[in-house]
Formats: C-alpha cells, sequence, structure tokens
C-alpha cells in the first residue's frame, strides 16, 4: 500500500521551530500584567498517541464554561511510549469452534492453523514498539456569544525515542523505572526485543500491511468542531454551565482516507474557595462515527464503528498577585474498545510468551477492551499567553500508551 508519510532523519527541524516558539514565548510572557479570568478547565486535546486511534479524529471533551471572547492559537505536542510484543491473532470462522472456545479461558483454546480451506479462520500480526510523537496545531475561532468553531491538524511521527527528545517515554527511561522502583527487571520485555527501537507492523484480518520505520511522519488528518454555550440563567447563577460539542473530522492518511462524525456533551460546576482560589468540575461523554463516509481500501483499524468516549475532570486555580492563574488539574478518560468485544469468547493467540514476563497478548487483548488513563496537568495562564505540561498514566499498565507526556501553548489574539 502506498503511504503518506515522509523521514525526517533527525529532530532538529522540529527543535529548531519550537526554539523559534520558545523565544516568543518569553517575549510575550515578559509583557503580561493584566488579571486572567479563567473560563472553565483548561486542558489540551488528551485522546492518547495510541498507535490504532491517531488514524481517526477522536474527540476530546470541551470543559469551557463559555465561548471565547477572541480568536486563540494552540500548539500542541504529545509523546507517548506504545510497545506491544509480537502476537499473531486467530479468529475461526467455524461456528461450532467458536462455541467451544466461548466456554474456555482465552489461553486454554487449542487451535492449529493449517490453511484457509481446512481451518479457516481471521488473522491479524500485531507488532507495536516505537515513541509516539503527535503535533496538534489548532486555531479557535467565535462567531457570537454562544458559539465558536476550532480547526486543528493533526501528524504524528514514529522516533526511537532518547533522553533528549523524549525524556520520560524513551524506554531507558520506563526500564530504569521498572528495574529500580516498581515492575521488576524488564517485566514486558522491551529489553528482551530492544531498547529505544522502532518496530510497527501490522497485517489486518485482510491482509492489508501498515508499517512504520523511524523518523516516519503521516499527516492524520483536519478537524473541523463546534461548539454551543447554551444560557441558562438559572443554572449559570449557581455556577453551573453546559455546552454541546459537535465534530467532523477528516482523515488523510493513505491507511484511513475516511470522514469521521461526532457528538458531546458536557457539565461544568464552578465553586468558590475565597477571593483567588476556585474549584471546578467538569463532565463529559462523546460518541465517534468511525468512518462515517469510508475510503475503498483502508486498514482495519477497528471493526467497532462507534467509540464512546468520556472524561471526568477536578481543577483548582489560584490567582497570583500579580492577577496571572496557577492551575493544577487531574483528569480521567475512559475509551470503548476499537474492536468489538464480542471477538473476546472466541479468539487465539501465538506468541513468544516464554520470553517476557507478561504483557506478551497486549497487541490484541487491548483492542477489545476499555482503555483508561490518568492524567495530571499543570497550567500556568497570563493574559497573553498560558502554557499547560501534562503527565499521563494507564493504571492497567497495558502500553497502550504506557506513560505520556504533552506540552500545550495558547495564544490569544486580542
Amino acid at each position: 500500500m502506498c503511504r503518506s508519510s515522509f523521514f525526517l532523519s533527525n529532530g532538529y527541524v522540529c527543535l529548531s521551530l519550537w526554539a523559534v516558539l520558545f523565544s516568543n514565548i518569553v517575549c510575550l510572557a515578559q509583557k503580561d500584567s493584566l488579571t486572567v479570568d479563567v473560563n472553565g478547565l483548561l486542558k489540551p486535546h488528551l485522546a492518547s498517541t495510541h498507535h490504532f486511534g491517531l488514524f481517526s479524529s477522536r474527540m476530546t471533551q470541551n470543559f469551557k464554561a463559555r465561548a471565547s471572547t477572541s480568536p486563540q492559537l494552540h500548539l500542541e505536542t504529545q509523546s507517548g511510549n506504545n510497545f506491544h510484543a509480537p502476537v499473531q491473532a486467530f479468529l475461526p470462522d467455524d461456528p461450532e469452534l467458536r462455541a467451544q472456545f466461548a466456554d474456555q479461558t482465552w489461553y486454554f483454546r487449542v487451535f492449529d492453523f493449517v490453511d484457509q480451506e481446512t481451518t479457516p479462520a481471521q488473522i491479524m500480526d500485531i507488532e507495536i514498539d516505537a515513541v509516539y510523537k503527535i503535533y496538534r496545531p489548532a486555531l479557535t475561532l467565535p462567531l457570537n456569544d454562544h458559539n465558536e468553531i476550532r480547526i486543528g491538524l493533526r501528524a504524528f511521527q514514529t522516533v526511537k525515542g532518547d533522553f533528549f527528545d523524549s525524556p520520560f517515554t524513551n524506554d531507558e527511561s520506563i526500564e530504569w523505572f521498572h528495574s529500580n522502583i516498581a515492575g521488576g527487571e524488564d517485566p514486558f520485555g522491551r529489553k528482551f526485543y530492544g531498547v529505544n527501537e522502532v518496530a510497527v507492523n501490522y497485517t489486518d484480518r485482510n491482509g492489508k500491511r501498515l508499517n512504520m520505520q523511524a523518523g516516519d511522519i503521516i499527516l492524520g488528518g483536519l478537524e473541523l468542531a463546534h461548539t454551543y454555550y447554551p444560557q441558562l440563567e438559572k443554572w449559570n447563577e449557581r455556577h453551573l454551565f453546559f455546552n454541546l460539542q459537535s465534530q467532523i473530522g477528516w482523515n488523510t492518511s493513505a491507511y484511513n482516507n475516511s470522514l469521521d462524525l461526532g457528538i458531546g456533551i458536557n457539565t461544568i460546576k464552578k465553586y468558590n474557595l475565597n477571593t483567588r482560589s476556585n474549584l471546578w468540575f467538569g463532565l463529559g461523554y462523546s460518541v465517534l462515527y468511525k468512518n462515517a463516509i469510508d475510503g475503498s481500501d483502508n486498514l482495519d483499524l477497528g471493526n467497532n464503528r462507534f467509540l464512546g468516549s468520556g472524561e471526568v475532570m477536578a481543577q483548582w486555580t489560584h490567582q497570583t498577585s500579580k492577577g496571572h492563574q496557577n492551575i493544577i488539574g487531574l483528569n480521567y478518560q475512559n475509551q470503548t474498545s476499537y474492536f468489538k468485544k464480542e471477538e473476546a469468547n472466541y479468539f487465539h493467540l501465538k506468541g513468544n510468551y516464554a520470553a517476557i514476563n507478561q504483557g506478551w497478548h497486549y497487541g490484541y487483548t487491548t483492542l477489545i477492551e476499555n482503555l483508561s488513563s490518568w492524567s495530571m496537568l499543570y497550567t500556568h495562564a497570563r493574559p497573553k499567553i498560558s502554557y499547560t505540561i501534562y503527565v499521563k498514566e494507564d493504571l492497567n499498565v497495558n502500553n497502550a500508551p504506557d506513560v505520556e507526556t504533552g506540552i500545550s501553548v495558547q495564544i490569544p489574539f486580542y
């Protein structure tokens, strides 16, 4: 399959761009002197660096209390470590064998594939080993007091990862943590297969293939999101706010040339602690209809066409003596599975389970399970700029991704 990707031999181009950005950030920060008004819960696009999800226009909840008063530029980058040892999945077509498998624990199931005539089955090969870097520039444009749109671009890159460009998400840092703090020696086989390497190889059940190497960049797509902020005076006077989201996403890669549609609803509540500090809570849920308009030669990146995603978030804000805001947030996400959960009743796996301690099956089993994660965020907001850093961890430890970090910069245009 032809790939719409290209290769960068090093990270100096990205480094130069961020150096220019940083110099402008410092310049803007030095000029701020006004008071910042916090508009709800501040967060970047927190859809994870999942290796299948990156090809779709996944939604993230909007916890703003009202529409922006001016256009805003968003520059976001994410870094996540995804590792799944090579595994081969078989889904037999024989109804009797499926019924037999349904009564057995999956690792006790016996299946010896011969050929498609003798033992017909759907077959997938999955190997994921890379640090994924995601780039999300976006622009928010207010339409009126109750409506705004956000236009964004999504691109991602697979890199080997080292302390220079991925200080917390490279293999060596993660395995140092496992060996010295928690997890034990090489619990998932990163060292066995080689640290700081890239091996992204996936063959779907139709025989179509995805292969990515170190430095490959793919333009994932463009997204247009609309948010409506209704005026509900009785509720708003009690610091309770609602908004409705809709989104259309055009996925532009050769692996998934398609159109996604999504809707979401969010609730935001504010508590005044004192004259300088507030406590915010957000609750939201969205549904994405993947591949509503589908290309003719797309890779199978999940046969569950509807992706549900929910978020719960708490945020504490404190205004400094200069009128700036220091903000700490805690976010929980849960997303439905990429493949249909009914496949759990009849799959059979083959992999090198004797070579690694645990998780040899994650390449497939994480695709038929809900994925959840916790994120800790810190934001420093000034009138002319705000920036957010966050760390995300999957407490189920299924490496989809394992640990993820991100940086977001927001610049309003008054």
